[in-house]
């Protein structure tokens, strides 16, 4: 796709007009001097330059709907932005004016500079009247990728820009309410201040969205009446967004003034302040409903006129999860958006009064109870019966619906029958018997999972952590078996196998990107999960990928064709996994991904291997071949991503003008502290090999599709103690005082206590001493035959001998003879196991023993 043409995605992305694209990388140098001159500049002359474009900030922030507004997008290679995408509907753009980035210019050839500002673009926004209120995410998008987001906000009140003026009058800073101001306090001694009026009784409200939108700002609302004194400051809001809440007991003039709280300042501390007669929804009950059942929902706050209550639908189709509503009222102003929460199971509200275990709300459980902790000191108790052996979960929402309940749940034991003469002391005591008390275990919210085994008459009861109360304490209360699910997150990789820097993913054509799709299991779910990504055409290879029972993440490889369109290609990545007799199917966010492909590249890697497998504590090699371009001759750094803990393969690089490289894989790893081998969890992980290389001073990564590798486990693995220690002899018998570390392969290690214990025997001589070493198997996978245990790699003066660990035993004790004519440094050498399984000869290396001689 060329920059002119049109990228079709209705009310998503919209192209650029009325401006020409070009670059100044394919302007030849006009004089050259030097044949070699010539050569570089005609080579970086076709390559642009692949930097992704980054997007600092939009000013101003936001926009009412219904309106057409020019906006101001600052930062770093946006010269060849092509459109502005935006994650939600209703917004049309259009990149209507370009400032190019300041330059360095030189009077000779073979050197550049560049000026670290950033470059500017004005785009025409066009908001429709029913564009969704709210914030949306909005990207530059270039063909060399797409930018980070920025947030932009839909509002519903008309809107002005702060006018930050050396020489302010009362009249610049004065308001007609309602209104939104996009302003930003700019320094350390910043205080924005804006006067109106307002009548008697007017309740007034005043709210900002700064770190909502991703402001560093933590604002602080002053307001002051026409004397100069304060009567209100914020005491409340959103996080650390403020909101401040007054009725105006006499007409007249008022003034607000913002600033941060702790006088911060500077570039990027924007706000939006909305201030008026504004509906404010504070609370609402029920904080949700069933999906298929009609519902009445109690509101409360400000000015919301005659609304107190709204009648609500919800289609048996409905996703379960939280959503927004919002109040409009009768004048045509809406309120600030509220969660709701969507669930499947029955409802039922609870009965006041329930403190006490005998006033308790009976239920039946699967049941979402919808209540409230009316005042402080207040609990709600709710009584259920089991019948068999189950598992139930005790999960509440409220932090996360906005209500202000910090939930405690506690779970109480069965209820015991007592004899007519029992105490009832001990009657209560039985009553009262706490299984599990929780006030956090989900987020801010408490969850209690418990496994009944007896049949009985249990309890459960909610309150407050600090016993506090009053209408904003609601609740729902979920009593439910186990509901087995999953959520899935996937982020690009770097050749370091971090994520990546860029979250919107970039391709070539005939080229590979890897991708980690992380997987939160929910509820227990602990099957495999298959990942795909649906939307994608068919003709991009994406490697198969399974995230394996007891597995959290899985790399996933796209592979673009050599026709691939150029340009924007937007796709998801989703999850498919068995749950009971049914499929689930989730989609990871982010979605959709924002992929851009690009023209052909300067290399590709393929491997030589379709599958690994490799054995506990040995080594695979992967081989790898660079596709080079004719005129690419860099050297190129290769690592492998994806591996499982205790999985390793050092980077290796193809020289240049090479086009081969091998790298080694090993499962299982060494701890010295510990003195043992570690190896990994045997299954099936999916690698990918990463190559990096400087073109144009840009590092440039291309990946090979990924395959499985399998880690098998070993039938034994062996370890010897100690690993390290130190055998001293009278300094008579030296021969030779300088110690030089023998490099056998493997690391010289000197123990901390370098002194090991040594046992003489009848004999041993001055010139001769012996240690006792403990060589033991680890047994995998029920393997229990006999295991041959050899010295390798022994040290001439050393002496020991074979051995044979019999069936089904796991440890043999060997003597160590040493001669004392040896020169004092460290020796190194291993065991090795050999077993035949299967009618096939296996073996096992130990960790390299490090011993010290001492005179």
């Amino acid at each position: 796709m060329t920059t002119k043409e049109v990228i079709k995605m209705p009310n998503k992305l919209f192209r650029k007009s009325r401006r020409r694209v070009g670059s100044s990388a394919f302007r030849l140098p006009i004089k050259c001097c030097l044949l070699s001159l010539s050569i570089f500049f005609l080579t970086i002359s076709f390559t642009h330059a692949q930097v992704v474009p980054a997007l600092s900030t939009v000013s101003p922030q936001g926009a009412q709907h219904g309106q057409n507004v020019e906006i101001t997008l600052k930062g770093q290679n946006l010269d060849t932005a092509t459109a502005v995408w935006f994650s939600g509907t209703g917004i049309t753009a259009e990149i209507s004016q370009e400032t190019q980035q300041a330059a360095v210019l030189f009077n000779g050839d073979g050197i550049s500079g560049r000026i670290p500002t950033d470059m500017q673009l004005v785009a025409s926004l066009t908001i429709d009247p029913n564009a969704p209120l709210g914030i949306q995410q909005m990207r530059i998008v270039t063909p060399y990728g797409v930018s980070n987001a920025q947030n932009f906000v839909v509002g519903n009140l008309p809107e002005i820009n702060e006018n930050e003026t050396v020489e302010e009058t009362e009249m610049s800073n004065w308001l007609e309410l309602p209104v939104t101001v996009n302003g930003e306090i700019a320094s350390i001694d910043d205080q924005d201040s804006f006067s109106f009026s307002l009548k008697k009784d007017a309740k007034l409200i005043c709210e900002v969205t700064a770190q909502r939108i991703g402001s560093p700002l933590d604002s602080y609302l002053v307001l002051q009446d026409a004397n100069g004194a304060e009567v209100a400051n914020s005491g409340q809001g959103n996080g650390l967004d403020s909101l401040l809440n007054y009725t105006a007991p006499e007409a007249g003039k008022y003034t607000l003034h913002i600033r941060d709280i702790r006088y911060k300042g500077g570039n990027g501390f924007r706000y939006r302040l909305s201030i008026g007669e504004l509906p404010y929804l504070e609370t609402i009950f029920p904080l949700g409903g069933q999906r298929g059942t009609d519902n009445t929902i109690a509101v409360t706050g400000a000015n919301l006129e005659t609304v107190n209550a709204i009648q609500v639908s919800i289609n048996a189709e409905t996703p379960t999860g939280e959503q927004t509503l919002r109040v409009k009222t009768p004048s045509g102003l809406t309120s600030n958006p509220h969660l709701f929460s969507i669930g499947s199971l029955a409802e039922m509200g609870e009965t006041e009064p329930n403190n006490t275990v005998e006033k308790a709300n009976a239920v039946n459980a699967p049941i979402t109870i919808n209540g409230k902790i009316d005042e402080s000191g207040d609990v709600d108790r709710f009584t259920f019966e089991i019948k068999a052996p189950q598992l139930l979960v005790f999960e509440v929402e409220a932090l996360r619906l906005s209500s202000q309940l910090d939930a405690l749940l506690t779970l109480y034991g069965a209820e015991k029958q007592m004899e007519a003469a029992t105490d009832m002391k001990a009657y209560d005591a039985a009553e009262e018997q706490v299984l599990m008390v929780n006030d956090d275990a989900s987020g801010a919210d408490a969850r209690i999972e418990w496994n009944f085994t007896e049949a009985g008459k249990y309890s459960v009861a909610i309150r407050d952590l600090n016993n506090q109360g009053g209408g904003a304490y609601s609740y729902r209360l979920n009593i439910r078996p186990l509901e087995p699910d999953f959520t899935l997150s996937a982020v690009v990789l770097d050749s370091q196998n971090r994520p990546s820097t860029l979250d919107s993913p970039r391709v070539s054509r005939g080229g590979t990107f890897t991708m980690q799709v992380n997987v939160n299991r929910l509820d227990k779910l602990s099957g495999p999960i298959r990942l795909h990504c649906p939307t994608l055409p068919k003709t991009f290879e994406v490697s198969p990928a399974v995230v394996e029972t007891g597995q959290a993440k899985a790399v996933l490889t796209v592979t673009a064709p050599w026709d691939a369109p150029l340009g924007l290609m937007p796709f998801s990545v989703a999850g498919v996994s068995a749950v009971g007799s049914r499929q689930v199917e989730r989609t990871a966010t982010p979605s959709p991904m924002l992929l851009t492909v690009m023209e052909a590249p300067e290399y590709t890697l393929t491997l030589a291997e379709i599958s690994a497998s490799v054995t506990h504590n040995k080594a695979v090699n992967l081989h790898v071949t660079a596709n080079r371009r004719d005129d690419f001759t860099s050297p190129i750094t290769l690592s492998v991503v994806g591996l499982p803990p205790r999985v390793t393969a050092k980077p290796v690089t193809i020289a240049e003008g090479k086009n081969e490289a091998v790298l080694s894989v090993k499962a299982g790893s060494f701890e010295r502290r510990e003195q043992f081998s570690v190896v990994p969890v045997p299954g099936i992980n999916y690698i990918s090999v990463v190559g990096t290389a400087t073109i144009n001073r840009e590092a440039i990564s291309q990946s090979t599709p990924a395959i499985p590798l399998t880690i098998l486990e070993a039938p034994f693995i062996v370890t010897v103690e100690p690993l390290r220690f130190s055998i001293v002899f009278p300094a008579a018998v030296a021969a030779n005082e300088d110690a030089v570390p023998v490099a056998q392969g493997g690391t010289v290690a000197i123990a901390a206590n370098p002194t090991a214990d040594t046992e003489k025997t009848e004999t041993e001589t001055p010139a001769t001493k012996e240690a006792i070493l403990t060589l033991t198997i680890v047994r995998q996978g029920g393997f229990t035959d006999e295991v041959t245990l050899t010295p390798l790699d022994l040290p001439e003066g050393f002496t020991t001998e074979a051995v044979t660990i019999p069936v089904n035993e796991t440890e043999v004790k060997v003597p160590l003879k040493v001669l004392g004519s040896l020169e004092d440094k460290t020796y190194q050498f291993k065991f090795r196991g050999s077993a035949t399984i299967n009618g096939k000869a296996f073996v096992q290396d130990s960790p390299i023993l490090n011993a010290k001689i001492i005179h």
